[in-house]
């Protein structure tokens, strides 16, 4: 990386150069610092990019452009009090008419910075000015409002912000208003209109973090009843994405005061932009986890833009952040052990999941334990795992179980325990009656056992009626017809197969048999080769071979 930004200066500097005799070095090393502090912002090192601004600003004090680039790099560092410095030396230089991003930013994210580091200071008048002069976040005025609203959020001037509410016009953000009039309410224990918003909010929305506020407030209001009777009517309503196991993740009052509130519409607001503009949404999150550091859905969406990025160490830090308590931390630890896993720590991932497993039982985790050691071909330890699932009551009737024998019947199969397997894969379409990934892996096995031959047809015929351009699924049809001898059908959809999925080793194989058996012999050897390139298994290495040899 150094030296390529060493030789893109120079370069650079060259043509300055060239194309001007009387070139000013005063102005070539502002080129090179500016380049120097662009590059590093891409590379998301913010210290060393606002060193360079930072150069360049003493020469050009005024430079509203680059105040504003500093101010950025620092929210994105979690520099919240050095970037609201930055951003009041930016109100005392003023806009430009003609600057348009720095007038938008002093109408959004600016003001509202200010007026967040007040408000944690508990001054709480400059902060009610400071949010007066923001136009919009996120290009959505009521986020605006949302944030004022909460400003008054207190004993005194609650009526003011529940009137501010009353007044958004605005059918799309509907759920949002409801929900901050609930949580509103329970601020200031208001509890039967607490109470009623809440429900509201719920039957709307059906939003998990919604259902575990109100199970707090429940709960916090000693109104046990209540609670173990919402839970009861969650658990039977399937339109509720929501586990079985469901926690509440602390005893205590969420919610404690107006900058918290503020932290929730930030955290409302960076979750309905989420990937559109990351940069953005990062910014709204930082300003988010300064206003309510323990709202720690702020942390498991920071961690997933992170992670988006490939910036997986600070990803992995954020996930880490989420208590075990915490009704997000199963989701967190799995996110944890896939990057773990793909970082190639597949023992570390397993060690993980296990040391979740030892605190608290979970589904999700439980599978994911599974699958990780399904994916490194330790069949043994994926049945068990997904056995102790299959044995605990309290999953039995959970909508996913059928995935679990699914995923179990895998790893039989892979373990040449056919008879188990085909057990676990009639039980899984049992529950699920059409799941088309089911369909296709019974299907194919049969045709591959030269057994049901026009039954697993069927069947993957239906399952690629759901998906009609999965390329496993037409290399499963097309294994019938090469079984059958239908060679030129078997050729035609193999072709098509590849060209969905041109690095599956076993699709390449299976063409190459396809060409073979219709006299396309150099073809043949052509896809044999290349399944060879793509990774194969061992004994599919050993079949390949073989094949190059002696041919189909």
């Amino acid at each position: 990386m150094k030296i390529l930004l060493f030789n893109l200066i120079l370069l650079i500097n060259f043509v300055f150069i060239s194309n001007s005799v009387a070139a000013n070095k005063n102005n070539l090393a502002k080129v090179g610092d500016y380049i120097i502090a662009e590059i590093s912002s891409q590379a998301n090192d913010y210290d060393t990019a606002n060193q360079y601004y930072l150069n360049l600003l003493k020469k050009d004090k005024k430079n509203t452009g680059l105040i504003i680039k500093i101010i950025k790099n620092n929210l994105l560092n979690e520099k919240i009090q050095l970037a609201n410095k930055h951003y009041l030396k930016l109100e005392k230089i003023g806009c430009p008419k003609t600057e348009i991003e720095c007038i938008n930013f002093t109408q959004s994210i600016g003001p509202l910075l200010t007026g967040v580091t007040y408000l944690k200071k508990n001054r709480t008048n400059r902060a009610i000015k400071a949010f007066s002069n923001i136009k919009n976040i996120n290009n959505n005025k009521v986020y605006a409002e949302l944030v004022r609203a909460w400003s008054l959020a207190n004993f005194y001037t609650y009526k003011d912000s529940i009137e501010i509410l009353d007044s958004i016009n605005s059918e799309k953000n509907i759920d949002d208003i409801i929900m901050h009039k609930a949580l509103i309410y329970d601020l200031v224990n208001e509890v039967e209109l607490a109470d009623i918003f809440y429900q509201q909010s719920i039957n709307s929305s059906k939003n998990i973090n919604v259902i575990n506020y109100y199970l707090n407030f429940l709960h916090r209001n000693n109104m046990e009843m209540e609670k173990n009777n919402f839970l009861q009517s969650l658990y039977a309503d399937t339109s509720f994405e929501i586990s079985i196991n469901n926690e509440i993740f602390d005893d205590s009052r969420l919610f404690q005061n107006q900058i918290n509130g503020v932290g929730l519409v930030l955290y409302d607001a960076a979750q309905h932009l989420g990937f559109e503009n990351i940069d953005l949404s990062r910014v709204i999150l930082n300003i988010a986890d300064y206003s309510y550091p323990d709202l720690y859905e702020v942390d498991f969406l920071s961690a997933s833009l992170l992670h988006s990025l490939d910036l997986t160490d600070q990803a992995m830090k954020k996930y880490k952040l989420i208590p075990s308590n915490h009704y997000l931390s199963s989701i967190a630890t799995i996110q944890l052990s896939n990057i773990l896993n793909l970082e190639n720590l597949e023992e570390d991932a397993i060690e993980l999941l296990q040391n979740y497993l030892i605190e608290k039982d979970n589904f999700k985790v439980q599978m994911t334990l599974g699958d990780h050691f399904r994916y490194k071909s330790d069949w043994k330890n994926a049945q068990e795992t997904y056995s102790k699932i299959l044995k605990n009551d309290k999953y039995i009737l959970d909508p996913n179980i059928w995935n679990t024998y699914y995923r179990r019947g895998i790893s039989y199969e892979r373990d040449k325990q056919w008879d188990l397997a085909e057990r676990d894969f009639m039980q899984a379409l049992e529950l699920n009656t059409n799941q088309p990934d089911v369909l296709n892996y019974l299907g194919y096995s049969w045709i591959d056992n030269d057994i049901n031959m026009l039954k697993a047809k069927i069947m993957i015929e239906l399952a690629l009626e759901q998906k009609p351009d999965d390329a496993y699924f037409i290399d499963s049809l097309a294994w019938y017809y090469f079984k059958v001898s239908n060679y030129e059908q078997a050729d035609a959809l193999l072709s098509y197969a590849t060209y969905l999925a041109p690095s599956d080793p076993v699709i390449n194989e299976h063409y190459g048999d396809a060409l073979w058996k219709v006299g396309k012999f150099i073809e043949a050897r052509y896809q044999w080769n290349r399944a060879l390139d793509l990774d194969p298994e061992e004994d599919q290495i050993e079949k390949i071979k073989v094949k190059l040899i002696k041919g189909y």
